[in-house]
């Protein structure tokens, strides 16, 4: 039986690079599994493909065992996918060169024995790619899609490529002029955009914040730019609770590194100004729970200052599916006081299990939660404990004020959303040579 001609190249290259413990950690790999889910459950022909790294090439990858079950183990990736790729940046040691020649042959013998051992070849790896001729489409991270637009243009320089951009935080947050990671970060910007790809923002506070940026550097715009919201949907499990006891005041729920832009210090301040006011208050516990380091709350409380609501703070390292399920339904409210989002998949996913959401009013946010949510000031704790002390005062009231399930946005949205403006710019793909199209303007100027 002959394959079908696919519509559309669909790469997981990024499920590869993920090493966390629990997909629900990654906004990126999240969304990027989910989406695919529904493109592999749909009847469009759809050819995954992942970045073989002894081979160098794009490869097809047999789906099945990645979507047949209904949720993914990240640990089962290696063995699928091939083992995680590690980058060596020589700038990280710009100015002890002897030590970074150390570590790159290190790194260069690590990468030749991963090889030998066949570590890079996983079992769902298929053969390279032929007679590519229909779109490419990548909702990973920013490196793999830099890699994909350009193996695509320097083959087929015809074909459109999708890139989906989730924010642009590390240039907003970071000095790139001297960050090492930021520097990177633009430079896979930059090489992706000058081969002018097709663009799809999660949230049209992204899109705005792209453009501008790329005009702000002189970089060239995309092809084009669609906004494609994604999906308060979230894949719920038989609840588990991480929590050894039940707190006795019940608790608020906080996701994500509590350091950095989550911001997770605000809800801190919040809570040492409502003790301020009301030294006897008996508060609920606050729940920090995501990718969070050990020692993670004591770097924030260097100075001591949060040492009196230290008893008030319990955190989760990184949850399983069916542990955040519990979180979820047993909370009184997310707490999400981030800095800076793309999108913000948490407070959609709140929404979704029915828990009020006390949320920033900064970037995206306002996006994802619209008229549910309760909003504040991301740099202002006396505004969060106001809220906080309400929402105690009226937990019925918040949960009778949320959307059904029916109102919110599910990933199978997101998968027809991106369908339709893959569908609607699609054209008649031009096979000439990409010299052929030059040398037919000169003629018609003669």
């Amino acid at each position: 039986m002959k394959t079908p001609k696919p519509k559309l190249y669909f790469d997981l290259t990024t499920l590869r690079q993920n090493r966390s413990t629990s997909l629900q950690a990654n906004g990126v790999t999240r969304t990027l599994y989910e989406t695919a889910k529904r493109f592999y459950q749909d009847d469009i022909h759809v050819t995954f493909i992942c970045h073989h790294v002894r081979k160098n090439e794009y490869v097809n990858v047999k789906a099945e065992a990645l979507f047949a079950s209904e949720e993914l183990d990240p640990t089962l990736l290696p063995n699928l996918l091939g083992a995680p790729v590690k980058k060596f940046h020589s700038e990280k040691y710009r100015k002890r060169k002897l030590k970074g020649l150390f570590h790159k042959v290190r790194h260069a013998l690590k990468f030749k024995a991963n090889q030998s051992a066949g570590a890079y070849d996983g079992a769902a790896l298929g053969k390279p790619l032929k007679n590519i001729d229909a779109p490419f489409l990548s909702l990973g991270n920013l490196e793999e899609a830099r890699h994909l637009t350009e193996y695509v243009k320097s083959r087929a320089p015809y074909v459109p490529v999708y890139v989906m951009i989730h924010d642009i935080s590390p240039l907003r947050l970071n000095d790139f002029e001297e960050d090492l990671g930021a520097k990177l970060w633009l430079e896979h910007l930059r090489r992706t955009v000058t081969t002018r790809p097709h663009v799809l923002a999660n949230s049209e506070y992204t899109r705005n914040d792209l453009l501008a940026f790329l005009a702000e550097q002189k970089l060239p715009s995309p092809q084009s730019t669609s906004i494609v919201h994604l999906a308060h949907e979230f894949q719920e499990k038989q609840p588990v609770s991480p929590l050894r006891h039940r707190p006795t005041n019940g608790f608020f729920l906080l996701l994500g590194d509590i350091r950095y832009r989550k911001n997770a210090k605000l809800a801190f301040e919040a809570y040492l100004r409502i003790l301020n006011q009301y030294p006897d208050a008996e508060l609920p516990q606050l729940v920090c729970a995501g990718a969070i380091p050990n020692g993670a709350f004591s770097s924030l409380n260097k100075d001591e200052r949060y040492t009196s609501i230290g008893k008030y703070v319990t955190i989760v390292h990184s949850p399983t599916q069916a542990e955040l399920t519990a979180l979820y339904m047993e909370a009184i409210a997310l707490i999400y006081p981030s800095l800076f989002e793309g999108y913000g998949l948490p407070v959609g996913e709140a929404l979704w299990m029915g828990t009020p959401v006390l949320a920033s009013n900064a970037t995206s946010i306002p996006e994802v939660g619209g008229a549910h949510c309760h909003y504040f000031d991301p740099h202002n704790a006396q505004e969060l404990a106001g809220l906080i002390l309400s929402a105690l005062k009226s937990k019925e009231t918040l949960r009778a004020e949320l959307p059904t399930r029916a109102e919110l946005r599910r990933w199978k949205d997101v998968e027809l959303d991106i369908w339709q403006i893959i569908q609607s710019n699609s054209t008649p793909t031009d096979k000439r040579p990409p010299g052929s199209q030059s040398r037919v303007r000169k003629l018609e100027e003669i």
